[in-house]
Order: C-alpha cells, then sequence, then structure tokens
C-alpha cells in the first residue's frame, strides 16, 4: 500500500482514526463519481475477478442514483454519472469496493482516474 493510502486509511482529513472520506457518501451531498473511464474498469476488474462484469454490478446510472438519493442534490446531476455503487447497509455508505473493517480500497491496484485523483 502507497503512503498516500496509509494517510487515508488512518488519518484522512488529518484525523486520527478518521477513515476514507473519499470512498464514503456518509451524511454529506457527495458521489464517487462520475467515473468516465468505466469501460476500462470493468475491463480491468474482469480480468482480476476471472470473469466479465456487468455495468449493473458496479455502477449507478442517473435514473438510479437519483432515485436513491433524492434529497441530494449532487445525485441529481446527471454529469455525476456512472457512480460507484454504495454499501447502503453500512451507516457510512462506503463504495463497494471499500471495505470499512480493514480500512482499504480492495481494487486499489485497479481503480479509475476518478480514484486516482484523490490519492
Amino acid at each position: 500500500m502507497s503512503s498516500n493510502c496509509q494517510i487515508c486509511s488512518f488519518k484522512c482529513w488529518g484525523i486520527d482514526g478518521y477513515d476514507g472520506s473519499c470512498c464514503t457518501i456518509e451524511n454529506r451531498d457527495w458521489i464517487m463519481g462520475p467515473v468516465e473511464d468505466w469501460e476500462n474498469f470493468l475491463s480491468k476488474l474482469g480480468s482480476k475477478i476471472g470473469r466479465k462484469i456487468d455495468f449493473s454490478e458496479v455502477f449507478y446510472t442517473h435514473e438510479e442514483g437519483s432515485k436513491l438519493f433524492p434529497d441530494r442534490p449532487i445525485w441529481q446531476d446527471p454529469e455525476n454519472f456512472p457512480a460507484f455503487k454504495v454499501d447502503l447497509n453500512s451507516p457510512r455508505k462506503p463504495c463497494i469496493f471499500y471495505n470499512i473493517s480493514i480500512k482499504s480500497c480492495m481494487v486499489y491496484d485497479i481503480r479509475p482516474e476518478t480514484c486516482r485523483k484523490y490519492s
């Protein structure tokens, strides 16, 4: 793991014990998108996992996302899609690839440009 990921995992925003702010939407008007290189990412993910990955397994379209979070303006803008799906069962609503338990991105080595901009 790079030193940047170590910072994100253990002292994000300079806050001890806080992790993955860019990978979680929490209660903010935040979105993990647009993922403009989504086709390339799906290809890399498929190679990593060993099977073809469907768009709908990983990303929200504007239609889906805007319905999930109708009270968040950023989710209403079609320019912010496709966006990574989030774990709706977790209070912090992390990206489906962010593992809250180990404070790490499970696809860090192949992450798309949208995510690379933060490290």
